[in-house]
């Protein structure tokens, strides 16, 4: 297994050409519908992105380019949309285009269906935030999307995808907590928080969508 590697000119050279994330068209269709009302609902526009891996990562990497200051980073999708405006985020979020794609649309819902089964197990567990493990479930397996999506990577198609995964969450500024669910991910979490609930939401999923 490859060592997990610090935020250096490695992420850079191969994160920075990298596309934008796909998002579902159902996401567009919804967020260009409640955009229309006079009295926007933030609640909801925050529940279809977080229901969308592609867009809850669009949003993140714009939070994370803008917002350099860990200290000062929105973390919470409603914080991210308030900060960006509502404008700003469907244009994030449609910029990639109209793209269909059955395999990571399969991926999307399962995601999905992960973290919605962490979030409820957080809910039962002291020391967990249900809100930071329904993005842990969404986006810790980062490191196969760009596989996933067909990304080429040039120079670098060894990588592993758990060292992939952290490589990406560095270069793009992702919140802490999502950085070391994606490092236990990989098995090397100096302390690990998250490892064994993801197994047991992994599972829930599967039993689930079975």
């Amino acid at each position: 297994m490859l060592p997990i590697l610090p935020a250096t000119h490695v992420a850079l050279t191969f994160a920075d050409p990298l596309p934008t994330l796909p998002t579902m068209i159902t996401t567009r269709l919804q967020l260009e519908l409640l955009l229309q009302d006079s009295l926007i609902d933030l609640r909801a526009v925050s529940e279809v992105i977080l229901a969308d891996p592609g867009a809850t990562l669009q949003i993140l990497r714009v939070i994370g380019e803008e917002y350099p200051n860990v200290d000062e980073r929105p973390v919470r999708i409603e914080d991210c949309i308030v900060s960006l405006s509502m404008e700003r985020c469907y244009q994030v979020i449609c910029a990639s285009g109209v793209t269909y794609c059955e395999s990571y649309v399969a991926e999307w819902h399962h995601c999905r269906r992960i973290a919605e089964c962490a979030r409820e197990l957080a809910r039962s567990l002291d020391g967990f935030s249900p809100e930071e493990a329904y993005l842990v479930g969404l986006l810790y397996r980062l490191g196969t999307f760009p596989q996933l999506l067909g990304w080429k990577i040039e120079g670098n198609s060894s990588l592993e995808h758990q060292a992939l995964g952290v490589m990406l969450a560095y270069h793009w500024h992702l919140p802490e907590f999502l950085l070391s669910a994606i490092k236990e991910h990989q098995g090397s979490g100096a302390l690990p928080k998250w490892k064994a609930m993801l197994q047991i939401a992994h599972r829930l999923a599967d039993h689930a969508a079975s």
